[in-house]
C-alpha cells in the first residue's frame, strides 16, 4: 500500500498557492549560514505572513571597510562596496528582477483589527495656526525616454570624479551645521555600480564631511586601517578639510572623547587646504566688541603634523576668533615662513580689527610682512577686518588675481583708486561687499586701471548686529554727474546690488556708460543690477520703463529657437492629466503636439497675428524712447547698440529700504486664530 499511497500522492495536483517562489533572501543563505542560522529555522521565518506596511528588502551587499557615512561597516571581508554585478559584464549595471508571482494570489492570515481609540481634539492656543496646509505629494512624472541608455559606467575615472563633484558639493551647510542630501545620495551612487564606487566615494571623501562631531572619530578610525586591505586608498582621496572648530575640537563626542586633529593631518598626505571656521563666521555684521574669543587656539601641533608630512597648502584661513588680532599676527610671520605655506595661493582673514590706534602701525607692518612671504598668493579675502586701510592696500603683492573686501569700515573709495593704479594690471575678479564708507567713485578708472578684471562684484547692502541697527552708508553720493564710470573690455559678469545715494540724473550717466560700452563687452554673459532711486513714483515709473526694456534688448540674447527635428529623445508628456483616459495617452504619446484643424485655427491665428503688431509696436516705443532726450543735458546712449551675448540680464529699480530680511508671499499664507474663537455671535450687554 505505501507505493500506491506515494503513486497518489506524486499524481496530486499541486496548488498554485503551494508552489515553492524563489526569493531574494534564499539567494543569499550563504549569509545566514555564516551567521550560525539553520536552515529549519529559515524555513519556519519564511512561513510568516508578509504584512504589505513592512520595509522592502534592499538589494544592497553587505558593506564592508570601517563604518563612515553609512558607506562601510566595522567587519572588513574581500569584496568592494558596491551592489551586485552582473557576472557577464560587470562594468554595467546589475537590477536584479522581481520573481514571478504564482497564478492565484496568496491569502494573508487575517488578524483582528486594533481597537482605535479616538484621539482627543487639541486645544486650540492664540497664535497657532487654525488651518496649517498640508503637504500634497504628487505623483512622480511619467518618464517616456527614446530607450537608449548611455554607456555612463564605460566613462573615465576622472569624468565622472568631475560629474560627482559638481553635483554633490557643498556637502554641508556649514551656517547651519548640518549636512545637505547629497551626502546620501553619493552613497547610493557608489553602491550601484562597480564604476561608480571607487569616483563616488572619492566625491564624498575629497571634503568629508565631519559634521556629526563623532564622524570625524570614526573618519580617523578608517584611516588608521591598513589601507591596502580596504576596498579602495580613502586616505589619498581626502584633498580638503573644513572644521567647525566648537563642536568638533572644543567638546568630547560622548564615549570616543576629544578629536585630535594632528592625527587626522598626519594620516591626509595628499592635503592642500585646511578651514577651521566658526559658525558665527557667517553673521555679517557683528561688531569687533561683540565678537567672544573661542575656547580653542591654533595649536602647535597641527603645525609640526602639517610639516613632518610633507603637506604643501593651496589655501588656508586665519580668524582672529582663534587668537588676539596682535598674536595671530606674530604667529602668521612665523607660519609662513615654513616650507608648508609657501605655496599658498588663497588666504582668508577674518576679524583682524584695530580697537587701539597706538597698536595698529605695529600690526599693519606684521600684516605686510606675512603677505610678502606668500610669493605665490593669489587669491586674499579680507572679511570684517577694520585693519584694512588704504596703506595695506598699496602695498600688497603684485601676484594678486583676486581681491575680496567685506564689511572693512577704514576704506575709501581714494584708496581703492590708489591700488587700482599699481596693481589692478594682474586683477581678475574684484569683489566689494558691506563697505560702509565706500562709494563708487573709483569706478570712473577702473577700464583704464583694470583692462582684465572679468568678475567685479559689489554689495551696498549694510549689516550691524549691534543694538544701533546702523543699516546706512556712510558717504554722501555713490556718484555725482561728472564721474562717468569706465568698464572693462574683458567682463564676463557684473553684479551690482543695492546701488543708493544717487540721483535719476545721475542714474541716466550710468546707465548709458554701459550702453554705450556695450559693443566691446562682448565676454559679458552675466548682468544683474539692482537700484534704489528715491524721486516721484510716476518718474520712477518711466525711468525704469525705459532703462530696463533698453538694457534687456541691448544685452540679452536672443538666439534662434532650436530645430525640432533635432533630438537625441523622443518627444515625450512629462505629466499627463488624472482626467486623460488611455487611449488618449497612448495617442499623445503616439503624437504629443498634433496640429490644430483647419476650423479651430481661425482664433489662433487672429492671436498670433495680434501678439506679433502689439510686440513690434512695442519694440518701436521702446526704440524711441531710447533715442530721444528724457533729461536736457544728460547724455544720451548711441542709437545702433547690440551686445546680445548675455545670459542674466536681471534688472531692478525701485525705491525700496534694502533690509536684512526680506518677507514675501509664501509668509503670510497661514490662517492664525485671531482669539475670538468662543464667541456664538452676540455682544453680552453691559
Amino acid at each position: 500500500m505505501a507505493p500506491s499511497s506515494s503513486r497518489s500522492r506524486s499524481t496530486r495536483p499541486m496548488r498554485s498557492s503551494r508552489t515553492k517562489v524563489q526569493t531574494y533572501h534564499e539567494e543569499s543563505s550563504s549569509q545566514d549560514e555564516s551567521r550560525g542560522l539553520p536552515v529549519s529555522r529559515r524555513a519556519s521565518l519564511s512561513l510568516r505572513s508578509r504584512s504589505t506596511t513592512r520595509m522592502p528588502r534592499s538589494y544592497r551587499e553587505d558593506s564592508t571597510d570601517a563604518s563612515f557615512d553609512g558607506v562601510v561597516e566595522d567587519q572588513e571581508s574581500e569584496g568592494m562596496v558596491a551592489a551586485p554585478v552582473d557576472a557577464q559584464n560587470p562594468d554595467t549595471e546589475s537590477v536584479p528582477t522581481r520573481p514571478s508571482k504564482p497564478s492565484r494570489p496568496r491569502h494573508a492570515t487575517t488578524t483582528s483589527k486594533p481597537k482605535q481609540t479616538k484621539r482627543s481634539k487639541p486645544s486650540s492656543q492664540v497664535g497657532r495656526a487654525l488651518h496649517k496646509r498640508a503637504k500634497v505629494d504628487e505623483d512622480d512624472p511619467i518618464f517616456l525616454g527614446s530607450g537608449v541608455i548611455p554607456p555612463w559606467q564605460t566613462l573615465p575615472y576622472q569624468i565622472l570624479l568631475d560629474i560627482f563633484l559638481r553635483a554633490s558639493h557643498p556637502l554641508l551647510d556649514e551656517s547651519r551645521s548640518t549636512r545637505n542630501d547629497s551626502v546620501k545620495w553619493l552613497v547610493n551612487v557608489a553602491l550601484l555600480c562597480r564604476s561608480f564606487h571607487e569616483p563616488a566615494l572619492a566625491a564624498l571623501y575629497h571634503c568629508p564631511p565631519l559634521l556629526p562631531a563623532y564622524k570625524s572619530h570614526v573618519l580617523l578610525s578608517l584611516l588608521a586601517r591598513p589601507q591596502g586591505s580596504l576596498s579602495m586608498n580613502y586616505a589619498s582621496k581626502i584633498k580638503q578639510l573644513h572644521v567647525e572648530v566648537e563642536p568638533v575640537l572644543i567638546y568630547k563626542s560622548g564615549p570616543y572623547g576629544y578629536f585630535d586633529l594632528a592625527q587626522l593631518i598626519e594620516k591626509t598626505p595628499r592635503l592642500h587646504t585646511v578651514r577651521l571656521y566658526h559658525k558665527d563666521d557667517y553673521t555679517v555684521g557683528i561688531p569687533p566688541w561683540h565678537i567672544v574669543q573661542s575656547k580653542w587656539t591654533y595649536p602647535d601641533a597641527v603645525f609640526s603634523a602639517i610639516e613632518s608630512r610633507g603637506i604643501t597648502l593651496r589655501s588656508w584661513d586665519w580668524n582672529s576668533r582663534f587668537l588676539e588680532t596682535g598674536d595671530l599676527v606674530e604667529k602668521m610671520v612665523k607660519m609662513h615662513s615654513q616650507q608648508a605655506f609657501q605655496g599658498l595661493k588663497e588666504l582668508k582673514l577674518l576679524h583682524f580689527d584695530n580697537p587701539n590706534e597706538e597698536t595698529s602701525a605695529v600690526k599693519e607692518a606684521g600684516l605686510l610682512e606675512a603677505l610678502d612671504m606668500l610669493s605665490e598668493l593669489e587669491r586674499l579675502h579680507f572679511i570684517e577686518s577694520s585693519l584694512v586701510s588704504g596703506e595695506i592696500l598699496i602695498n600688497l603683492p603684485n601676484t594678486l588675481r583676486s581681491l575680496t573686501l567685506n564689511n572693512c569700515d577704514r576704506l575709501w573709495s581714494s584708496d581703492l583708486t590708489a591700488y587700482l593704479s599699481s596693481h589692478g594690471t594682474n586683477l581678475r575678479e574684484l569683489s566689494l561687499s558691506h563697505n560702509r564708507h565706500l562709494n563708487m567713485s573709483f569706478i570712473q578708472t577702473l577700464g583704464q586701471y583694470c583692462e582684465n578684471l572679468e568678475i567685479f562684484k559689489m554689495d551696498l547692502s549694510m549689516h550691524d548686529a549691534s543694538s544701533y541697527h546702523d543699516v546706512e552708508p556712510h558717504f554722501e553720493d555713490l556718484l555725482v554727474q561728472t564721474e562717468v564710470p569706465t568698464w572693462p573690455v574683458k567682463l564676463q559678469e557684473i553684479e551690482l546690488t543695492q546701488l543708493r545715494k544717487w540721483d535719476d540724473v545721475t542714474a541716466e550717466v550710468f546707465f548709458t556708460s554701459l550702453v554705450n560700452a556695450a559693443p566691446k563687452l562682448r565676454d559679458l554673459r552675466r548682468l544683474v543690477i539692482s537700484a534704489i532711486l528715491k524721486i516721484g513714483w510716476r518718474d520712477r515709473a518711466t525711468f525704469r520703463e525705459r532703462w530696463i526694456g533698453l538694457l534687456e534688448k541691448v544685452f540679452l540674447r536672443r538666439s534662434t529657437p532650436p530645430n525640432p527635428n533635432f533630438r537625441s529623445l523622443q518627444k515625450r508628456l512629462l505629466k499627463p492629466t488624472i482626467s486623460m483616459t488611455m487611449d488618449e495617452l497612448g495617442a499623445r504619446v503616439r503624437d504629443p503636439y498634433p496640429r490644430p484643424s483647419t476650423a479651430d485655427s481661425g482664433p489662433s491665428t487672429s492671436s498670433k497675428r495680434q501678439s506679433t503688431r502689439l510686440a513690434h509696436q512695442k519694440s518701436n516705443e521702446t526704440d524711441d524712447a531710447a533715442s530721444g532726450s528724457s533729461l536736457v543735458g544728460t547724455p544720451q546712449p548711441e542709437t545702433g547698440k547690440r551686445q546680445g551675448m548675455c545670459d542674466i540680464v536681471n534688472i531692478r529699480i525701485d525705491n525700496q529700504r534694502p533690509t536684512e530680511l526680506q518677507f514675501n508671499e509664501n509668509d503670510f499664507l497661514d490662517d492664525e486664530l485671531s482669539g475670538d474663537e468662543d464667541w456664538d455671535g452676540n455682544d453680552d450687554d453691559f
